[in-house]
């Protein structure tokens, strides 16, 4: 970047800052109490508070969850790391709580600085220091990004988006070796986040087969790609989850499913190379597609078990139902509403039309192959963004350097008019191609056509610290309470909980679910078996809550549908505690012997 890093560095720190500063402002009523907008990220911090508490590093299990045998969890301390970090530092200095502010403040606006200087890299690399300058701009002022990097937002849906911008720059790296590297450790550290990073590992490595296969030149990005992804995942998911996961296949998460098809695809890359040194395009085409098949060869053995359908049918057909298919986010396009399908594919078509645009009238074949590549990622991306909502953000991030080309382009051809005007209205509209001007014009164009649908209760008034604060004038004990209300009970109370909406704690879930679904008789039973046989002993609903509303609107003459109408059987005792507001506690009364 030569002379220009310094001021480019400048403008950037500064753009960062001023949206720091805003989301802080925006999110300024929630910051004391931990308001968090998702309860992800209150089980993030509880996380992270056990494992400050003493619990083991390779231990990630919740053990406040379905006692007494705890709620596995499948999440990376990766993500816990920073967190834990500032909390450690802090915490002597300025006592627990404001600890905990400062780190799940700071934390998510520190990765999206990481996340803008990732775009900005990666972007000059493409299409050069004007895009590059637009691009994190743009991104900044995205909602469908932003939302994963306010303030509190702790969970690991930024840790995604800034591994996948980081990826894209080593796609685009001037030099192709290190280029390989960067993307493959990106792409290493994603899996062991998560296992949602799978596609997007096998796409690049599509991409950067492709690229190889065109240009003789960009091979050794694939090699190191190939050898640097296996190697680093292997060695993470050893040194951060121990031994137990190289022997033992979980579909959700990397293990043995995956891990030894990735070691395979790093081994016989490189040495299929190395053996035949491809010259001609189709030999290289060749070389590159045996490792592929190698290591789906060994994905056949090692995963066979993930091959046979949708895992979260494990969770039985009444948990599937009235929980798993009303999780909206993990859900494809074609279930969302309208406003939300055209927020999930506006940004990314205009990328893609600004990267083929670019592509065509570039100037040389080593840049026209870049926008291809940009263009084929876009496009990957944007695939698994119509099966999973929630991945619309990684998608809306790879659109950001075709928008910034196309944007500037036809800033420039508007301003050759003479007319002034014209001139001036032909600019200004260039605007309406932002991605934060591109969803606002949808949403209102869609907004009549929704307005008769009944928008779903947010779980957070149930959720917050003033609604809980009750509880705990409880003495210790076992709550049943509704999934997405439990984190935040962990959180703000010293209680446990059955349940939480994390799917591997099946039997919690499917407890939770049939306890609230079945008829007070039934539903008692189910109750009594839990905890060891001693069941919970209070009963937590919120009727506002809206998943409390699927369950006593689906199930008439459940136990969920007789509390809605205020009613309840007689082993339920109404509990008053003082300032409760939105929620109703019962105890739990034991058996008549």
């Amino acid at each position: 970047m030569g002379g220009t890093a310094a001021p480019n560095a400048r403008w950037l720190v500064l753009a960062w800052i001023c949206c720091s500063i805003i989301l802080l402002w925006l999110a300024r009523d929630q910051l004391d109490i931990l308001g968090f907008r998702d309860p992800d990220d209150a089980m993030r911090l509880q996380q992270v508070r056990d494992w400050l508490g003493g619990q083991a590093f390779l231990d990630v299990s919740q053990h406040r969850v379905n006692p007494p045998f705890g709620g596995p969890m499948h999440w990376s301390r990766i993500v816990d790391m920073p967190i834990a970090a500032i909390i450690l530092l802090l915490r002597p200095v300025l006592g627990s709580h404001l600890a905990e502010v400062i780190a799940c403040s700071t934390v998510p606006l520190l990765l999206l600085g990481a996340l803008a200087w990732a775009l900005h890299v990666a972007v000059i690399r493409i299409a050069g220091k004007p895009a590059a300058i637009l691009a994190p701009v743009l991104m900044l002022t995205t909602p469908t990004i932003l939302v994963q990097f306010g303030p509190l937002r702790i969970d690991h849906h930024g840790w995604q988006i800034l591994m996948a911008t980081i990826a894209l720059a080593g796609a685009m790296d001037t030099r192709p070796g290190r280029g390989g590297v960067v993307a493959g450790a990106a792409m290493a550290v994603w899996l062991q986040i998560s296992s949602e990073g799978l596609p997007y590992a096998a796409l690049f490595a599509a991409v950067l087969a492709l690229r190889q296969w065109r240009d003789r030149d960009e091979t050794p990005r694939f090699l190191t790609y190939a050898l640097t992804l296996g190697s680093a995942a292997l060695l993470l998911l050893a040194v951060l989850r121990g031994m137990a996961p190289l022997a033992h296949a979980q579909c959700d998460a990397l293990s043995a499913a995956y891990i030894w098809p990735l070691t395979a695809f790093a081994i016989v890359t490189p040495i299929v190379f190395r053996i035949a040194a491809p010259v001609s395009a189709t030999g290289r085409f060749a070389a590159a597609g045996t490792g592929a098949l190698a290591a789906a060869a060994l994905f056949i053995i090692t995963g066979k078990s993930c091959l046979t359908g949708d895992p979260f049918q494990s969770l039985g057909p009444v948990a599937y139902k009235l929980w798993y298919l009303h999780v909206m986010e993990g859900r494809p396009i074609w279930e969302q509403g309208r406003s939300m399908m055209g927020l999930i594919l506006l940004p990314p078509l205009a990328g893609v039309a600004g990267s083929i645009m670019a592509a065509r009238i570039s100037d040389t074949a080593k840049a026209r192959d870049r926008w291809l590549a940009v263009a084929l990622l876009l496009t990957g991306a944007t695939l698994v963004a119509i099966l999973v909502m929630r991945a619309m953000s990684v998608a809306h991030v790879l659109a950001l350097p075709g928008v910034a080309w196309l944007m500037l382009r036809l800033f420039r051809r508007a301003q050759q008019k003479t007319a002034t005007i014209p001139r001036v209205f032909a600019s200004s509209a260039v605007a309406l191609l932002t991605p934060a001007a591109l969803c606002a014009l949808w949403i209102a164009a869609t907004a009549g056509a929704e307005k008769e649908e009944k928008s779903p209760t947010p779980a957070g008034e149930c959720r917050t610290a003033a609604v809980l604060e009750p509880l705990r004038q409880l003495p210790r004990s076992t709550l049943f309470a509704p999934l997405d209300i439990g984190p935040d009970i962990l959180i703000r109370t010293r209680h446990d909980v059955i349940g939480t909406a994390h799917h591997r704690n099946a039997a919690g879930i499917t407890a939770v679910v049939e306890g609230f679904t079945a008829p007070p008789a039934k539903a008692r039973a189910i109750l009594t078996a839990l905890n060891s046989g001693r069941g919970p002993d209070y009963l937590v609903t919120c009727p506002s809550l809206n998943e409390f509303r699927h369950y006593a609107q689906e199930h008439p003459g459940s136990l969920a549908m007789i509390l809605d109408k205020g009613g309840q059987p007689d082993w339920l005792k109404p509990i008053r505690l003082q300032g409760m507001t939105s929620l109703r506690v019962y105890r739990i009364m034991p058996p008549q012997n």
